[in-house]
């Protein structure tokens, strides 16, 4: 250093440099930039002699390689719970996982039940049969036979810096919710990501692991974070509550007589009612009635509506009554939801109509029809 120092005082003091500089080729390495590049750099020095410009001089190119970093968050999508109902299939709760290394990984994905409660949800019972789904067309919802991705293919990272976000992507994951639990009821999970090698698309890679001993001209890999989880709660919101009740009443019988003094006696007409009433602060969807005759009883034929239909039902908050007919042999031709499979009548939502238990809770409906005594 010593002797550069007294050569260029020297060349400065018979003007034969009169400019000394240095000047870099490319940039320096920029927040992320991507895996595996190669980064080559040289030197200019330009100066003059006599206070005349002489060809630069240049040194020789440097390179190195970028190595490797892995690195990854999750994060629950929605900043909600997810709102179930009891009994509900496939309860779908959205995740994220951003690659925040520098390189193409693949990501295993695995769920848990815990008791943590992201979102103040109580931890009140486990969820089952859990599927995890990644969101293979970007779209963040979840789409039934398209997103069948069950773990993360080749997702790239941000090397831009700019809010890009094709290094993020959704994650599904399905659960099937218990009978028992009750509106204000909750269940907690936690979805777990891990790194694994990228670079084969279309095949899960293998686990990811860190070069060992130093640096060297080839590609290394560091590991900031293997593995990142996220929590998410299922959160039982209102609820339909259906009770039925059931009443039977003598029309007539054979002696003539009809109600209120008609007679059970055999040949007498009876007349069921079924009402449904739902208490819940929500619809009650696919409202379906069956009842299963005994062998003392004969489905009456043509019952209402002037001998034109088999049932009658009344939705008595909106004043509404329709018919259907229940046709034998178990298929419902006419799609009016009634139908008679041997001894056993079923009402479905189609003989319901659209303004139903379906449609607006605390209705009540009412289905009726005749049975004769054998």
């Amino acid at each position: 250093m010593c002797a550069f120092k007294s050569s260029l005082k020297r060349l400065l003091a018979t003007g034969l440099v009169a400019f000394f500089g240095v000047v870099y080729s490319t940039s320096a390495l920029a927040l992320g930039t991507a895996a595996d590049t190669d980064i080559e750099n040289f030197a200019t020095v330009d100066y003059q002699v006599s206070g005349a410009n002489q060809l630069p001089v240049t040194s020789n190119t440097t390179r190195f390689k970028v190595d490797q970093v892995v690195d990854l968050t999750v994060a629950e999508a929605d900043g909600a719970e997810t709102a179930v109902v009891p009994n509900q299939q496939d309860a779908v709760a959205r995740f994220t996982v951003t690659n925040t290394g520098n390189a193409a990984q693949d990501f295993s994905l695995s769920v848990i039940n815990v008791a943590s409660n992201p979102f103040g949800v109580p931890d009140n019972f486990d969820p089952t049969a859990f599927t995890i789904v990644v969101d293979v067309n970007n779209n963040n919802v979840y789409d039934v036979g398209v997103d069948t991705a069950t773990f993360i293919d080749e997702l790239g990272p941000d090397v831009t810096g700019d809010e890009a976000t094709d290094n993020v992507i959704s994650v599904f994951v399905l659960a099937d919710i218990p009978l028992g639990p009750t509106p204000g009821q909750g269940a907690n999970i936690q979805l777990v990501a891990a790194a694994l090698e990228g670079g084969a698309s279309g095949a899960q890679g293998d686990v990811q692991v860190a070069s060992g001993g130093s640096n060297t001209d080839g590609l290394e890999v560091a590991i900031s974070n293997g593995t990142a989880s996220a929590d998410d709660a299922y959160l039982v919101g209102a609820v339909a509550t259906l009770a039925a009740t059931k009443e039977s009443r003598v029309v007539s019988d054979p002696l003539s007589n009809e109600f209120p003094t008609a007679l059970a006696i055999p040949g007498a007409i009876v007349e069921y009612t079924i009402t449904i009433t739902n208490s819940g602060s929500v619809p009650a969807t696919d409202v379906t009635v069956s009842d299963t005759l005994p062998g003392d009883l004969t489905f009456v034929n043509g019952g209402y509506d002037i001998g034109v239909t088999d049932s009658d039902i009344q939705i008595d908050s909106l004043g509404v009554t329709s018919y259907c007919i229940a046709e034998g042999g178990g298929t419902d031709t006419n799609a009016d939801g009634c139908v008679l499979t041997g001894a056993v009548l079923t009402v479905g939502a189609a003989g319901m109509t659209a303004d139903t238990l379906a449609t607006a809770p605390n209705n009540v409906v009412t289905v009726r029809f005749q049975v004769s005594i054998n």
